[in-house]
Protein backbone atom coordinates (compact mmCIF):
# COMPACT_ATOMS: atom_id res chain seq x y z
CA UNK A 1 0.00 0.00 0.00
CA UNK A 2 1.13 3.57 -0.69
CA UNK A 3 2.53 5.70 2.11
CA UNK A 4 0.20 8.06 3.97
CA UNK A 5 -0.45 11.26 2.02
CA UNK A 6 -0.81 14.40 4.15
CA UNK A 7 -3.44 16.94 3.08
CA UNK A 8 -4.13 20.30 4.68
CA UNK A 9 -7.89 20.81 4.90
CA UNK A 10 -7.42 24.59 4.94
CA UNK A 11 -6.24 24.55 1.32
CA UNK A 12 -7.96 27.01 -1.00
CA UNK A 13 -11.51 27.71 0.12
CA UNK A 14 -10.99 25.51 3.16
CA UNK A 15 -14.34 23.71 2.97
CA UNK A 16 -15.74 20.25 2.28
CA UNK A 17 -14.37 20.20 -1.27
CA UNK A 18 -10.94 19.11 0.03
CA UNK A 19 -12.50 16.23 1.92
CA UNK A 20 -14.73 15.03 -0.92
CA UNK A 21 -12.17 14.86 -3.70
CA UNK A 22 -9.49 13.43 -1.39
CA UNK A 23 -11.82 10.64 -0.23
CA UNK A 24 -12.86 9.76 -3.79
CA UNK A 25 -9.30 9.55 -5.09
CA UNK A 26 -8.14 7.71 -1.98
CA UNK A 27 -10.85 5.10 -2.51
CA UNK A 28 -10.22 4.70 -6.25
CA UNK A 29 -6.42 4.52 -6.10
CA UNK A 30 -5.96 2.85 -2.71
CA UNK A 31 -4.04 5.84 -1.36
CA UNK A 32 -4.15 6.24 2.46
CA UNK A 33 -4.64 9.85 3.48
CA UNK A 34 -4.51 12.03 6.55
CA UNK A 35 -6.48 15.27 6.39
CA UNK A 36 -5.88 17.91 9.05
CA UNK A 37 -7.62 21.25 9.63
CA UNK A 38 -10.83 19.89 8.10
CA UNK A 39 -13.13 22.73 6.98
CA UNK A 40 -10.83 25.26 8.63
CA UNK A 41 -12.33 28.03 6.52
CA UNK A 42 -15.85 27.53 7.84
CA UNK A 43 -17.62 29.16 10.84
CA UNK A 44 -17.96 25.70 12.41
CA UNK A 45 -14.80 23.77 11.47
CA UNK A 46 -14.66 19.99 11.41
CA UNK A 47 -16.95 17.29 10.08
CA UNK A 48 -20.66 18.10 9.97
CA UNK A 49 -23.32 15.38 9.59
CA UNK A 50 -23.28 15.46 5.79
CA UNK A 51 -19.47 15.21 5.64
CA UNK A 52 -19.38 12.36 8.17
CA UNK A 53 -21.96 10.42 6.15
CA UNK A 54 -19.77 10.87 3.09
CA UNK A 55 -16.82 9.41 5.01
CA UNK A 56 -18.90 6.49 6.27
CA UNK A 57 -20.31 5.85 2.80
CA UNK A 58 -16.98 5.49 1.02
CA UNK A 59 -15.58 3.64 4.02
CA UNK A 60 -18.22 0.99 3.39
CA UNK A 61 -17.60 1.05 -0.35
CA UNK A 62 -13.88 0.23 0.02
CA UNK A 63 -13.68 -1.47 3.45
CA UNK A 64 -11.52 1.35 4.79
CA UNK A 65 -10.02 1.81 8.23
CA UNK A 66 -10.90 5.24 9.63
CA UNK A 67 -9.71 7.34 12.55
CA UNK A 68 -11.30 10.64 13.46
CA UNK A 69 -14.68 9.85 11.96
CA UNK A 70 -16.99 11.79 14.25
CA UNK A 71 -18.97 15.05 14.24
CA UNK A 72 -16.68 18.03 14.77
CA UNK A 73 -13.48 16.13 13.99
CA UNK A 74 -10.81 18.30 12.34
CA UNK A 75 -8.45 15.41 11.61
CA UNK A 76 -9.24 12.28 9.63
CA UNK A 77 -7.12 9.27 8.75
CA UNK A 78 -8.55 7.16 5.94
CA UNK A 79 -6.88 3.91 4.89
CA UNK A 80 -8.84 2.34 1.99
CA UNK A 81 -9.08 -1.33 1.23
CA UNK A 82 -10.32 -2.91 -1.98
CA UNK A 83 -13.63 -1.86 -3.48
CA UNK A 84 -16.45 -4.05 -2.18
CA UNK A 85 -17.02 -6.98 -4.57
CA UNK A 86 -20.12 -8.27 -2.82
CA UNK A 87 -22.34 -5.41 -1.75
CA UNK A 88 -24.20 -3.53 -4.50
CA UNK A 89 -26.42 -1.12 -2.52
CA UNK A 90 -25.18 1.61 -0.19
CA UNK A 91 -27.24 3.95 1.98
CA UNK A 92 -26.29 7.33 3.45
CA UNK A 93 -28.78 9.13 5.69
CA UNK A 94 -27.67 12.48 7.13
CA UNK A 95 -30.80 12.61 9.35
CA UNK A 96 -30.63 16.36 8.70
CA UNK A 97 -31.09 18.65 5.69
CA UNK A 98 -27.52 17.86 4.65
CA UNK A 99 -27.11 18.23 0.89
CA UNK A 100 -27.70 14.97 -0.98
CA UNK A 101 -25.82 16.18 -4.06
CA UNK A 102 -22.63 16.67 -2.04
CA UNK A 103 -22.88 13.04 -0.93
CA UNK A 104 -23.17 12.11 -4.61
CA UNK A 105 -20.01 14.07 -5.39
CA UNK A 106 -17.90 11.82 -3.16
CA UNK A 107 -19.59 8.47 -3.91
CA UNK A 108 -20.55 8.60 -7.60
CA UNK A 109 -16.98 8.54 -8.99
CA UNK A 110 -16.25 5.52 -6.78
CA UNK A 111 -19.37 3.66 -7.93
CA UNK A 112 -18.38 4.19 -11.57
CA UNK A 113 -15.26 2.05 -11.07
CA UNK A 114 -16.72 -0.78 -9.00
CA UNK A 115 -15.14 -4.15 -9.89
CA UNK A 116 -18.29 -5.72 -11.32
CA UNK A 117 -20.75 -5.61 -14.20
CA UNK A 118 -23.74 -5.23 -11.89
CA UNK A 119 -25.61 -1.99 -11.22
CA UNK A 120 -24.56 -0.14 -8.08
CA UNK A 121 -27.35 1.61 -6.17
CA UNK A 122 -26.71 4.64 -3.98
CA UNK A 123 -29.54 5.70 -1.66
CA UNK A 124 -29.20 9.19 -0.24
CA UNK A 125 -31.41 10.73 2.45
CA UNK A 126 -31.27 14.39 3.44
CA UNK A 127 -31.85 17.67 1.64
CA UNK A 128 -32.61 17.78 -2.07
CA UNK A 129 -32.98 21.56 -2.43
CA UNK A 130 -31.11 23.35 0.35
CA UNK A 131 -28.67 26.25 0.81
CA UNK A 132 -24.91 25.75 0.37
CA UNK A 133 -25.05 22.96 -2.18
CA UNK A 134 -26.33 21.91 -5.63
CA UNK A 135 -30.05 21.22 -6.07
CA UNK A 136 -31.07 17.73 -7.13
CA UNK A 137 -32.21 19.13 -10.50
CA UNK A 138 -28.68 20.39 -11.05
CA UNK A 139 -27.31 16.88 -10.59
CA UNK A 140 -29.85 15.29 -12.93
CA UNK A 141 -30.24 17.99 -15.61
CA UNK A 142 -26.79 19.61 -15.79
CA UNK A 143 -24.15 17.28 -14.33
CA UNK A 144 -25.64 14.09 -15.81
CA UNK A 145 -25.44 15.14 -19.49
CA UNK A 146 -21.90 16.39 -18.94
CA UNK A 147 -20.98 13.09 -17.30
CA UNK A 148 -22.36 11.41 -20.44
CA UNK A 149 -19.69 13.19 -22.49
CA UNK A 150 -17.04 11.41 -20.41
CA UNK A 151 -18.70 8.09 -21.29
CA UNK A 152 -20.54 7.42 -18.01
CA UNK A 153 -24.15 7.65 -16.87
CA UNK A 154 -26.60 7.02 -14.05
CA UNK A 155 -30.34 6.57 -13.65
CA UNK A 156 -32.18 8.25 -10.81
CA UNK A 157 -35.40 8.30 -8.84
CA UNK A 158 -36.36 11.24 -6.65
CA UNK A 159 -38.48 9.42 -4.07
CA UNK A 160 -39.14 12.48 -1.93
CA UNK A 161 -37.91 16.06 -1.78
CA UNK A 162 -36.52 17.51 1.44
CA UNK A 163 -36.01 21.17 2.29
CA UNK A 164 -34.18 23.08 4.98
CA UNK A 165 -34.42 22.69 7.96
CA UNK A 166 -36.34 19.37 8.06
CA UNK A 167 -34.58 17.44 5.32
CA UNK A 168 -36.29 14.11 4.83
CA UNK A 169 -35.61 13.89 1.10
CA UNK A 170 -34.63 10.64 -0.59
CA UNK A 171 -32.90 10.03 -3.92
CA UNK A 172 -31.78 6.75 -5.52
CA UNK A 173 -28.95 6.68 -8.06
CA UNK A 174 -28.31 3.57 -10.16
CA UNK A 175 -24.83 3.43 -11.70
CA UNK A 176 -23.44 0.96 -14.22
CA UNK A 177 -19.67 0.60 -13.67
CA UNK A 178 -17.42 1.53 -16.60
CA UNK A 179 -13.98 0.46 -17.78
CA UNK A 180 -12.67 4.02 -18.18
CA UNK A 181 -13.64 7.66 -18.68
CA UNK A 182 -13.09 9.46 -21.98
CA UNK A 183 -11.29 12.76 -22.23
CA UNK A 184 -13.58 15.61 -23.34
CA UNK A 185 -13.18 18.76 -25.42
CA UNK A 186 -15.57 21.60 -24.59
CA UNK A 187 -14.18 24.77 -26.16
CA UNK A 188 -17.06 25.94 -28.36
CA UNK A 189 -20.07 27.30 -26.47
CA UNK A 190 -22.28 27.71 -29.53
CA UNK A 191 -25.64 29.48 -29.43
CA UNK A 192 -28.48 29.03 -26.95
CA UNK A 193 -30.83 26.40 -28.33
CA UNK A 194 -33.40 26.41 -25.56
CA UNK A 195 -33.87 27.28 -21.89
CA UNK A 196 -36.10 25.15 -19.68
CA UNK A 197 -36.86 25.38 -16.00
CA UNK A 198 -38.92 24.38 -13.01
CA UNK A 199 -40.20 26.82 -10.41
CA UNK A 200 -41.87 25.14 -7.45
CA UNK A 201 -43.43 25.66 -4.04
CA UNK A 202 -44.10 23.04 -1.38
CA UNK A 203 -46.04 22.85 1.85
CA UNK A 204 -47.72 26.09 2.91
CA UNK A 205 -45.86 28.37 0.47
CA UNK A 206 -48.29 30.19 -1.86
CA UNK A 207 -48.21 29.22 -5.55
CA UNK A 208 -47.74 32.89 -6.47
CA UNK A 209 -44.13 32.60 -5.39
CA UNK A 210 -43.49 29.97 -8.06
CA UNK A 211 -44.97 32.23 -10.75
CA UNK A 212 -42.96 35.22 -9.51
CA UNK A 213 -39.67 33.31 -9.64
CA UNK A 214 -40.44 31.99 -13.13
CA UNK A 215 -41.45 35.41 -14.46
CA UNK A 216 -38.40 37.11 -12.93
CA UNK A 217 -36.05 34.58 -14.48
CA UNK A 218 -37.65 34.78 -17.93
CA UNK A 219 -37.63 38.59 -17.94
CA UNK A 220 -33.97 38.85 -16.95
CA UNK A 221 -32.85 36.19 -19.42
CA UNK A 222 -34.75 37.86 -22.26
CA UNK A 223 -33.62 41.40 -21.49
CA UNK A 224 -29.93 40.62 -21.07
CA UNK A 225 -29.72 38.40 -24.13
CA UNK A 226 -31.40 41.08 -26.26
CA UNK A 227 -29.02 43.75 -24.94
CA UNK A 228 -26.10 41.48 -25.83
CA UNK A 229 -27.45 41.02 -29.39
CA UNK A 230 -27.97 37.30 -28.83
CA UNK A 231 -31.00 35.59 -30.31
CA UNK A 232 -33.39 34.69 -27.51
CA UNK A 233 -34.18 30.95 -27.66
CA UNK A 234 -37.47 29.42 -26.53
CA UNK A 235 -37.76 29.83 -22.74
CA UNK A 236 -40.12 27.47 -20.92
CA UNK A 237 -40.24 27.60 -17.11
CA UNK A 238 -42.95 25.52 -15.47
CA UNK A 239 -44.45 26.89 -12.23
CA UNK A 240 -46.13 24.32 -10.00
CA UNK A 241 -46.89 23.09 -6.49
CA UNK A 242 -45.18 19.94 -5.24
CA UNK A 243 -47.46 17.08 -4.31
CA UNK A 244 -47.54 16.82 -0.51
CA UNK A 245 -46.68 13.14 -0.76
CA UNK A 246 -43.49 14.07 -2.64
CA UNK A 247 -42.12 16.78 -0.35
CA UNK A 248 -41.23 17.15 3.32
CA UNK A 249 -41.77 20.57 4.89
CA UNK A 250 -42.16 24.01 3.34
CA UNK A 251 -39.92 25.19 0.53
CA UNK A 252 -39.65 26.89 -2.82
CA UNK A 253 -37.05 27.34 -5.49
CA UNK A 254 -36.22 27.52 -9.16
CA UNK A 255 -33.88 25.59 -11.44
CA UNK A 256 -33.19 26.50 -15.06
CA UNK A 257 -31.07 24.84 -17.73
CA UNK A 258 -29.66 26.25 -20.97
CA UNK A 259 -28.71 23.84 -23.76
CA UNK A 260 -26.58 25.15 -26.61
CA UNK A 261 -26.13 24.22 -30.26
CA UNK A 262 -22.77 22.55 -29.51
CA UNK A 263 -24.06 20.40 -26.64
CA UNK A 264 -22.96 22.58 -23.73
CA UNK A 265 -25.21 22.67 -20.66
CA UNK A 266 -25.39 25.57 -18.21
CA UNK A 267 -27.47 25.61 -15.03
CA UNK A 268 -28.82 28.13 -12.55
CA UNK A 269 -30.63 27.68 -9.23
CA UNK A 270 -32.25 29.81 -6.56
CA UNK A 271 -34.10 29.22 -3.30
CA UNK A 272 -37.18 31.21 -2.34
CA UNK A 273 -39.11 31.79 0.90
CA UNK A 274 -36.23 33.65 2.52
CA UNK A 275 -33.81 30.72 2.20
CA UNK A 276 -31.37 32.63 0.01
CA UNK A 277 -30.17 36.09 0.92
CA UNK A 278 -29.64 38.91 -1.53
CA UNK A 279 -31.42 39.05 -4.88
CA UNK A 280 -34.73 37.28 -5.65
CA UNK A 281 -34.41 33.58 -6.48
CA UNK A 282 -35.46 33.94 -10.13
CA UNK A 283 -32.87 36.65 -10.69
CA UNK A 284 -30.11 34.59 -9.08
CA UNK A 285 -30.92 31.53 -11.22
CA UNK A 286 -31.03 33.58 -14.43
CA UNK A 287 -27.72 35.30 -13.73
CA UNK A 288 -26.02 31.99 -12.92
CA UNK A 289 -26.70 31.00 -16.54
CA UNK A 290 -26.06 34.41 -18.10
CA UNK A 291 -22.71 34.97 -16.40
CA UNK A 292 -20.87 32.02 -18.01
CA UNK A 293 -22.77 32.32 -21.28
CA UNK A 294 -21.87 35.98 -21.81
CA UNK A 295 -18.26 35.14 -20.90
CA UNK A 296 -18.12 32.36 -23.49
CA UNK A 297 -17.62 29.63 -20.88
CA UNK A 298 -18.66 26.09 -21.80
CA UNK A 299 -19.49 25.20 -18.18
CA UNK A 300 -20.99 27.29 -15.39
CA UNK A 301 -19.15 28.07 -12.17
CA UNK A 302 -20.86 25.29 -10.20
CA UNK A 303 -19.97 22.67 -12.80
CA UNK A 304 -16.39 23.86 -13.17
CA UNK A 305 -15.02 22.29 -10.00
CA UNK A 306 -17.05 19.08 -10.50
CA UNK A 307 -15.22 18.49 -13.79
CA UNK A 308 -11.83 18.28 -12.05
CA UNK A 309 -12.11 14.72 -10.75
CA UNK A 310 -13.57 13.49 -14.04
CA UNK A 311 -10.77 15.13 -16.04
CA UNK A 312 -8.21 13.66 -13.62
CA UNK A 313 -9.60 10.12 -13.99
CA UNK A 314 -10.12 10.28 -17.76
CA UNK A 315 -7.80 8.72 -20.30
CA UNK A 316 -6.20 11.40 -22.47
CA UNK A 317 -6.20 15.18 -22.52
CA UNK A 318 -9.37 17.11 -21.69
CA UNK A 319 -9.96 20.75 -22.56
CA UNK A 320 -12.72 22.96 -21.16
CA UNK A 321 -13.21 26.67 -21.85
CA UNK A 322 -13.90 28.37 -18.52
CA UNK A 323 -14.53 31.93 -19.71
CA UNK A 324 -12.86 35.20 -18.80
CA UNK A 325 -12.68 34.78 -15.03
CA UNK A 326 -10.14 31.98 -15.07
CA UNK A 327 -11.03 29.56 -12.25
CA UNK A 328 -13.23 29.59 -9.16
CA UNK A 329 -11.70 29.05 -5.74
CA UNK A 330 -13.49 25.69 -5.50
CA UNK A 331 -11.93 24.61 -8.80
CA UNK A 332 -8.44 25.66 -7.74
CA UNK A 333 -8.90 23.77 -4.48
CA UNK A 334 -9.99 20.60 -6.28
CA UNK A 335 -7.00 20.85 -8.62
CA UNK A 336 -4.57 21.27 -5.73
CA UNK A 337 -5.86 18.18 -3.95
CA UNK A 338 -5.90 16.11 -7.14
CA UNK A 339 -2.31 17.08 -7.97
CA UNK A 340 -1.13 16.31 -4.43
CA UNK A 341 -2.57 12.82 -4.72
CA UNK A 342 -1.97 12.00 -8.38
CA UNK A 343 0.91 14.25 -9.45
CA UNK A 344 3.35 11.34 -9.29
CA UNK A 345 1.04 9.38 -11.60
CA UNK A 346 1.32 11.99 -14.32
CA UNK A 347 -1.68 14.22 -13.58
CA UNK A 348 -1.16 17.73 -14.94
CA UNK A 349 -3.43 20.77 -15.21
CA UNK A 350 -2.70 23.80 -17.33
CA UNK A 351 -4.64 27.05 -17.73
CA UNK A 352 -3.97 29.15 -20.81
CA UNK A 353 -5.61 31.91 -22.82
CA UNK A 354 -7.72 30.80 -25.73
CA UNK A 355 -6.29 31.48 -29.18
CA UNK A 356 -9.42 30.35 -31.00
CA UNK A 357 -10.54 32.91 -33.60
CA UNK A 358 -8.24 35.49 -32.03
CA UNK A 359 -10.05 35.22 -28.68
CA UNK A 360 -7.52 36.04 -25.97
CA UNK A 361 -9.99 37.03 -23.25
CA UNK A 362 -11.15 33.49 -22.46
CA UNK A 363 -9.22 30.73 -20.74
CA UNK A 364 -9.03 27.02 -21.44
CA UNK A 365 -8.36 24.52 -18.67
CA UNK A 366 -6.43 21.51 -19.94
CA UNK A 367 -5.81 18.29 -18.04
CA UNK A 368 -3.62 15.33 -18.81
CA UNK A 369 -5.63 12.64 -17.03
CA UNK A 370 -4.30 9.54 -15.32
CA UNK A 371 -6.56 7.18 -17.26
CA UNK A 372 -7.89 4.99 -14.45
CA UNK A 373 -8.81 1.58 -15.86
CA UNK A 374 -11.38 -0.81 -14.39
CA UNK A 375 -10.14 -4.21 -15.58
CA UNK A 376 -13.26 -5.91 -14.24
CA UNK A 377 -15.56 -4.24 -16.78
CA UNK A 378 -15.43 -4.87 -20.51
CA UNK A 379 -15.45 -1.61 -22.49
CA UNK A 380 -18.64 -1.33 -24.53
Amino acid sequence: MSSLVQIDGSLGEGGGQVLRIALSLSTLYGIPIEIENIRAGRPKPGLAAQHLKGVELVKEMCNAQVRGGYIGSTRLEFRPGSLNKIKKTFVADTKTAGCICLLAQVALPCALFFPCNDTITLIFKGGTNVPMGPHIEYLTEVFKPLLNKFGADFDFVVVKRGYYPKGGGEVHLRIKPISSLNAVTLIDLGNPRGITGWSYVAGSVHINEAHTMANDAKAILTNKLVKSNIRVPPITIEAYREDRAMAVGNGSGINIVCNTSTGCVLGGSGLGSGRQEGSPAGEIAANEILKPFLAGACVDEHTQDQMIILMALAKGTSQIKVGDKKLTCHTETAMQVAEIMLGKRGLRFNLSKSAEDGDTSSYILECQGCGLINDNVVKQ
